[in-house]
């Protein structure tokens, strides 16, 4: 019941689904909802009375807790029950416990997500889906109470592919816009209009339009911290070792998130190696006007496009 958990809740309540119970180890994220949901105090109890188990946790380490023991999910488990975790985890792990699960008549769907959390409580969000082909289409309807754009990858683990990749690619853009930035700022031009006249280019992206309001608010994408981010880089460096492809470009950027990591601590957002060059550079790229910025998320032939609001969009001379 963190940010996924709260935000696939709500969409599911407001599309007229049922949720039977909810847990989560900090008890008071399991308050405000109606009475019929049953606030209960493990994972086995919420997988005893529920034909759909949703889950999203921080690390594999979380999932395998979960899962395991006594009072984890597999032991409320039975037939035809379906667990769809959004968790970012390691697919080999996954494998094991979809073993264990069909042996109980269970089916395990690997449901990473991308997109953004604002994105997520509109049910705007993007999700890939690997696993039981079946299971799939029968808890679609689920998934599309959150998500505008779903994508079927074909068996467990091919879905954490795309996610784990994904996430590094933004994260080589954010570096590379931290850079961009400061040279911009330190030769004379206003890093928002420069924002602008990056959108109106080739260079323009997904990352650029969320990044830099982000940064300019000076919040860094404070609702995914930096530690989960450095995470998600092992596990596509771990990806990569296994398919024998050297990561030097993406080795680089990993090594500046550690950077980052261990200069800014843990808690901070993902979009962190901007703040760590303003503060190797003294240099702040903070701009005001983006007090009230929020942004929505668009299915435009297959592919994720920004709205922004709260914003003035139109460049004046």
């Amino acid at each position: 019941m963190g940010h996924v958990g709260t935000a696939v809740t709500n969409n599911l309540l407001r599309n007229g689904f049922t949720i039977s119970a909810v847990t989560d180890i900090k008890t008071e994220l399991c308050k405000g909802y109606p009475e019929s949901i049953k606030v209960v105090s493990t994972p086995r109890e919420v997988a005893a009375v529920s034909d759909v188990i949703v889950t999203g946790l921080p690390k594999p380490p979380h999932v395998k807790q979960v899962f395991e023991g006594p009072d984890g999910l597999l032991a409320g488990m039975g037939p035809g029950k379906v667990w769809i975790d959004h968790s970012t985890t390691d697919h080999e792990q996954n494998k094991v416990f979809s073993a264990e699960l069909i042996k109980q008549g269970g089916e395990l769907l690997e449901c990473p997500i991308t997109g953004g959390l604002e994105a997520l409580k509109k049910g705007q969000m993007a999700v890939w889906v690997g696993g039981n082909k079946e299971a799939y289409l029968d808890v679609k309807p689920v998934l599309d109470a959150s998500y505008n754009s779903i994508m079927y990858t074909g068996g467990l683990g091919t879905a954490m592919i795309p996610k784990v990749l994904s996430n590094m690619l933004c994260g080589l853009q954010v570096c590379a816009m931290a850079e961009a930035m400061l040279i911009a700022k330190r030769s004379g031009i206003d890093v928002v209009d420069f924002w602008h006249a990056i959108r109106m280019s080739a260079g323009n992206s997904f990352l650029w339009e969320t990044c830099g309001p982000n940064v300019f608010r000076g919040e860094y994408h404070d609702s995914f911290p930096i530690d989960l981010m450095c995470k998600d880089n092992q596990l596509g460096y771990e990806m990569a070792r296994n398919a024998k492809v050297p990561l030097e470009v993406f080795g680089l950027m990993q090594q500046v998130y550690n950077r980052a990591l261990y200069s800014l601590g843990p808690e901070v957002g993902c979009y962190a190696p901007p703040k760590l060059y303003e503060n190797e550079l003294n240099e702040s790229l903070q701009a005001p006007g983006f007090e009230n910025w929020k942004y929505t998320v668009e299915n435009v032939d297959g592919a994720l496009h920004v709205r922004h609001q709260g914003i003035d969009l139109e460049k004046k001379d």
